[in-house]
């Protein structure tokens, strides 16, 4: 048998299955290779090496077996002790994260190279403008850019199995990795990086992969607020002057920049109590406090760091008279700072302003009277030295760095990211039927009570109302504190009247003080999610509009209106196909309705990572929206797994956002949405059809007999709510149906189990209705030609249908002991399968998409040996007595985890 090291990476499939892996990927995938294989050896011995190099060697032969059965290996396993298979599994989850982070690596090092060539990236920033250019002119694609807004909303879910420990060890393996390309790498260079890289491999082995406990809320916001520490924070600029450097390319950095701040970010983390009770307004006050502190941390790091540059003599470069009047009012409110800098550097009054800016952030943080009340006072502060530099001659000391800073300030304020809350509409409705019974249902009689006011003060009784009031007083309190942007957005779940949205802004009117009122900004945003509620949102919509106190709220915001759409719920309410189908005719019928009624519209896309919750490449996705819905704006979750795949490093995070900016930019252009529209129009009939089909297939299976529980059977559902990574409830009531299942563990645990069922059933039976008539698959072929909504649609199924395993779904199928649902799945797969090949015109998945084949065929075995070690634990748990439980559950855990980490968009 070949050494575990040499069979860590499946080089040889990928390169059976056709595929060139790059050079330095191999290599360093060697290297990790090789020094996890000596971790191992010197850790656990031959005890965990040799099971697993005989798992991986029997996973890899059954994927290429034309007749594969795993029975075999599944019996052996079987005798496997948990302990034993425990740390197999943990190997295997190690081996995908060290892939990931190398496959990181190597996109970033092909987009240098590309930039370096001279070649334009395809999905860049630069690429996104020079197609607005193109089609409508070089002013139409300044106009654009001045009005772009993109905002990512982070959100805690339960797919993000890795701690913070770990999360903070890849990253400092990935810094080591970075020591080998710089130039005066040399092998003693080289020897100190593997030594170091086995260092830290061991350390990570012996790292519990889990926490002992189920995190907070608080503990959610801190892995969160990481990912802006680490990346977020520092690539913001860069992503602006790339932005700048293409729009005006002869005299970047020598005037004031074009480009605005068009980024902005938000969290549900801590505001989020829908189904979650741990989220109080408590917690809520406390992750703001926690994101305040932070962010004046780093505003304060990189200011003192942008005053350092600038050394430059009032000799040679005279300061603006404004600016020596403010530093007199400086020196006075900090007499020690004065005088130290009047020592060490008496002639230098713009770098003095920085650094006493950077003091004010300083007392601000220590709740000094001297600190910045706002970001607008800091603002003001670095547009006045911007201003004394131009006016002293050197313009590019204005636009460079000091730039950078400005564009951090504009985008994270004072609070890093708006704090938004969301609760479900059932929970205010039960908070009036208490204050106030019988108006719950009346959106006219709300909507004066928030106009008018309480006559009287109710006293709630329940702890569940007081909550509610608490939270909404909590969302005053934070905007005095941190500014409006802060905390003004209140999100519905299950929106289905306007007396939903009114009944909110009554209870607002109740719990803020009379004092606050009148400066309180709530900008309440409907999320219609199921597909009864998504059909009915425009009437929703155009009831708001006759109430006076929303239509006042409007033009207080200047006709701009938020509507949130879920993906989750819709596809796991009627399946992936219908579900698109819905969202797809919704956002067109919003996009008119918004512009017949003069309303500046802005979509809030609640998708997941995973493809049954509206996953797969964002930049693919936001390019098959509906005609009109993008319009230069932009918002959307980013969830669990992809927010640590998106934003690993600072350069995986930046070219993530400009493959964003490059769709938006696309999709905001007259061309694009006619070609939407004319393609929506002309395959209408045919989507409808479709989505029809696929929706009862799907209905008759997940309403069929038995099979909630054949879906617990099948996969890890209830080993996956006792993994401690996230402090929601699975479910949103105290029900355990399948109704009340959130979406997230529903498509969680298909994908476990390798079915993958929530990203493509139905699909084959919906295709199949066009391609059976005559010339039905040529039109087929031309839908995906030619809509792109289409396109990605199929893309994105055919991915769902590639990160499924035959073999091993047919196994886990079989734990349920139904045959008849266990066929029924197995025929739509290949259904499927068949239809979606044919409709893309390809003989096997993934086909001419060799990178993504190469990224799939590099983890195939990994994904098979964990799934293996899943399906012989699940089978065994099943049958286990009391006792022997625990060690067993903890295995299946460990497959979570591994397979989470080698599958990435779980979440």
């Amino acid at each position: 048998m070949q050494p575990l090291a040499a069979r860590f990476s499946d080089i040889s499939a990928v390169r059976d299955a056709g595929v060139v892996i790059p050079g330095p990927l191999r290599d360093e995938i060697a290297l990790l290779d090789s020094v996890l294989h000596e971790v191992l050896e010197e850790c656990e011995g031959d005890r965990v090496t040799s099971p697993l190099a005989r798992l991986r060697e029997t996973a890899h032969d059954l994927h290429w077996n034309s007749h594969p059965d795993p029975d075999p290996i599944l019996a052996e396993l079987d005798g496997l002790d948990p302990a034993t298979a425990h740390k197999v599994a943990r190997a295997l989850t190690l081996h995908c994260q060290l892939l990931n982070l190398a496959e990181d690596r190597q996109r970033v090092r092909s987009l240098r190279a590309q930039g370096r060539d001279g070649r334009l990236v395809e999905d860049g920033l630069e690429a996104g403008i020079q197609e607005v250019t193109e089609l409508e002119g070089t002013e139409a694609g300044e106009r654009l850019a001045e009005r772009l807004r993109i905002h990512p909303v982070l959100t805690a879910h339960p797919t993000e199995a890795r701690r913070r420990a770990v999360v903070d060890a890849l990253q400092r393996i990935s810094q080591e990795l970075e020591r080998l390309d710089l130039p005066e790498a040399d092998d003693a260079l080289a020897f100190d990086v593997r030594r170091r890289l086995a260092e830290e491999l061991t350390a990570l082995w012996a790292t519990a992969p889990f926490r002992q406990e189920r995190p907070t809320p608080l503990d959610e916001a801190r892995r969160i607020m990481a990912v802006f520490d680490q990346t977020l924070f520092d690539l913001v600029p860069g992503v602006y002057h790339e932005m700048e450097r293409t729009l005006a390319p002869r005299n970047t950095g020598t005037r004031a920049p074009r480009t605005p701040a068009f980024l902005r970010y938000g969290s549900w983390v801590g505001g989020d109590r829908d189904g979650n009770p741990n989220v109080t307004a408590e917690v809520t006050r406390q992750t703001m406090a926690q994101q305040g502190e932070q962010v004046l941390q780093r505003l304060e790091q990189r200011t003192r760091e942008v005053a350092r540059m600038f050394t430059a003599s009032d000799r040679y470069m005279a300061a603006d008279p404004s600016l020596l009047r403010e530093l007199d009012r400086d020196r006075a409110a900090f007499p020690e700072r004065a005088a130290a800098l009047a020592r060490t550097s008496p002639d230098q009054p713009h770098r003095h302003r920085l650094i006493y800016a950077a003091e004010r952030l300083q007392a601000r943080r220590n709740d000094d009277p001297r600190g910045f009340r706002g970001p607008d006072e800091l603002l003001a502060t670095l547009e006045q030295v911007q201003r004394s530099l131009e006016q002293a001659g050197v313009p590019r000391l204005a636009y460079g760095a000091l730039q950078g800073l400005r564009w951090q300030v504009e985008t994270f304020g004072f609070h890093l990211a708006e704090l938004e809350l969301r609760q479900h509409a059932s929970v205010h409705a039960a908070a009036l039927e208490e204050l106030a019974p019988g108006v719950s249902g009346d959106a006219e009689e709300l909507d004066r009570l928030a106009r008018e006011g309480w006559s009287t003060t109710p006293e709630p009784a329940s702890e569940s109302t007081r909550e509610v009031l608490a939270t909404l007083r909590t969302a005053a309190e934070l905007q005095a504190a941190y500014g409006a942007e802060a905390c003004r957005r209140y999100i519905i779940s299950f929106t289905r009247s306007a007396a939903d949205v009114a009944a909110v802004r009554a209870l607002a009117r109740l719990a803020v003080p009379p004092e606050q009122w009148a400066t309180f900004r709530l900008d309440i945003v409907p999320l219609f999610e199921t597909r009864r509620d998504l059909e009915h949102a425009p009437a929703v919509l155009g009831e708001l509009l006759d109430l006076p106190g929303e239509r006042a709220a409007l033009e207080a915001r200047d006709q701009e209106l938020e509507v949130m759409v879920g993906y989750s719920d819709s596809a796991k309410d009627v399946g992936v196909l219908a579900a698109n189908a819905v969202l797809h005719k919704l956002q067109e019928r919003l996009a008119r309705w918004a512009r017949d009624h003069g309303v500046q519209l802005t979509l809030f896309h609640g998708r997941g990572g995973s493809l049954g919750r509206g996953g797969g490449p964002l930049n693919r996705a936001i390019r098959g929206q509906a005609a009109g819905s993008v319009d230069g704006r932009l918002k959307v979750t980013e969830q669990g797994e992809m927010i640590f795949t998106r934003y690993r490093t600072v350069a995986s995070g930046r070219w993530h956002l400009e493959q964003t900016v490059n769709a938006v930019l696309a999709m905001s252009t007259g061309n694009a949405e006619e070609r939407a529209a004319r393609a929506a129009d002309r395959y209408r009939e045919e989507l409808q059809a479709m989505s029809q089909a696929s929706e009862r297939a799907y209905q008759e299976l997940v309403h069929a007999d038995g099979f909630a529980d054949f879906f617990a059977r099948v996969t890890p559902y209830e080993e996956i709510g006792q993994l401690e990574i996230g402090s929601r409830p699975a479910h949103r009531s105290a029900a355990r149906g399948l109704e009340s299942l959130r979406a997230i563990p529903w498509v969680f645990a298909w994908s476990q189990s390798r079915i993958n069922l929530a990203a493509w059933y139905g699909v084959g039976t919906g295709l199949a209705t066009i391609g059976d008539t005559q010339g039905g698959l040529a039109r087929l072929r031309e839908m995906r030609r030619e809509w792109p909504f289409f396109a990605q649609l199929l893309e994105n199924v055919e991915m769902g249908l590639a990160k499924a395993d035959l073999t091993l779904g047919r196994r886990a199928l079989g734990l349920g002991d139904n045959p008849a649902l266990r066929d029924c799945i197995l025929d739509e797969w290949e259904r499927t399968r068949a239809w979606v090949l044919a409709a893309m015109g390809k003989a096997r998945l993934l086909e001419r998409q060799p990178a993504l084949q190469a990224s799939h065929e590099l983890r195939r075995t990994d994904l098979d040996a964990l799934s293996l070690l899943q399906l012989s634990a699940l089978s065994r748990l099943r049958q286990a007595d009391e006792e022997q439980q625990p060690p067993l559950t903890e295995l299946v855990k460990m497959t979570i985890a591994g397979l989470s980490a080698g599958l990435q968009n779980t979440g």
